[in-house]
């Protein structure tokens, strides 16, 4: 038997177990290289904090910046601003205890900075983490622009040379929830992380699965679809009970235990998957940045046939008439023949009732 690959329920730090987003990357990276602060939002359980992970591990290759320098900071973990500027001051070789200090630090810098906040609401929550926030974006506004438009710090009174035109402070943030809901004044370029692409269900369940050896179908995709609502964290745990079905446990009811386990223990502050309340999944999936994208995608629904007699009887007739018509050469002739078997069809069909 082999091992279940989807146990991820938590930030993923792995750079292998990390698929998809690429569209959010494509944006984020464009945005810091105009120079802009990043905000992301979105539901609990969305994979913001995996997606701000990716983004520091990937930011100096995605920026050709091999002098970048990172630093993740989980504001859920500090208590003020001046713990904030401390740590930052840290990650640069210096002291700092305001954003002042800390621009005359970056100055100092060699190279540029990625500051990538992670659970900013927490600090939000707290009462400091909107003015620093905005502090830091436009610290990073300011860094971003050329040296003839820029103030020139002074320490102890003595003017510092200003640094190149490259930015000296990059800025990713992350809120749970509409991050339009929070306060905040620094012109952020603001992205709404939503559910995974129907292409991103496909790759990651390939990835994940490579190694085992175990398939899943277009119809299991399909369904892991719409039991999660292509939510990343309830896609895991679907599939997760998939997997033990594929995996040589056909009598499994994974659908049964998914749901079960959504209703014991929910993702906290994610909407519950539907299906937990009413027994049957929706016919939808959400694709990234919802609301841009078209948001709900409705599954167009096949009629199926009954059997092979209902096939039998519905094309017979039409191909008695092409056969005649082929073999007389006459279009009414094949018509006729078209005709009288479809009228057999219907007195037989009839009988039979």
């Amino acid at each position: 038997m082999n091992s279940n690959p989807f146990t991820e329920r938590g930030r993923i730090t792995a750079t292998e177990r990390f698929i998809g987003r690429w569209r959010e990357l494509s944006v984020v990276f464009d945005r810091l290289e105009q120079g802009r602060p990043v905000l992301i939002d979105g539901a609990a359980g969305i994979g913001k904090s995996s997606l701000l992970t990716h983004i520091a591990q990937s930011a100096a290759v995605n920026l050709e910046r091999p002098d970048l320098s990172t630093c993740y900071l989980d504001l859920a973990s500090l208590e003020s601003a001046e713990e904030l500027y401390e740590t930052l001051a840290r990650a640069v070789g210096s002291r700092a205890h305001s954003v002042g200090a800390l621009e005359i630090a970056l100055l100092q810098n060699d190279g540029p900075l990625l500051l990538c906040l992670d659970r900013c609401e927490v600090a939000v929550a707290a009462g400091w983490g909107a003015a620093v926030l905005d502090e830091l974006a436009r610290l990073s506004l300011r860094s971003a622009a050329p040296p003839t438009a820029r103030p020139i710090p002074a320490l102890d009174g003595v003017p510092l040379v200003p640094a190149l035109p490259t930015a000296d402070l990059l800025l990713v943030g992350v809120l749970a929830g509409r991050a339009a809901a929070t306060p905040l004044n620094a012109p952020f370029a603001r992205i709404s992380l939503g559910g995974f692409a129907p292409t991103e269900v496909r790759l990651l369940t390939d990835a994940y699965l490579d190694p085992s050896g175990v398939r899943f179908t277009a119809a299991d995709l399909r369904e892991l679809s719409n039991l999660s609502l292509n939510h990343p964290a309830y896609l895991q745990r679907a599939a997760y009970h998939l997997f033990i079905a594929r995996n040589g446990n056909p009598a499994y009811d994974w659908r049964a235990a998914y749901l079960a386990e959504a209703a014991e223990r929910p993702i906290s502050g994610a909407p519950l998957p539907p299906g937990v309340f009413i027994g049957e999944p929706p016919v939808f999936s959400w694709s990234s940045f919802a609301g841009e994208y078209g948001g709900q995608q409705p599954r167009i629904e096949v009629p199926q046939l009954g059997d092979l007699a209902d096939l039998g009887r519905l094309l017979g007739p039409a191909i008695g008439g092409l056969l005649a018509w082929q073999v007389a050469g006459n279009l009414w002739l094949g018509g006729l023949v078209a005709g009288l078997l479809a009228l057999g069809v219907w007195l037989l069909s009839r009988s039979s009732r």
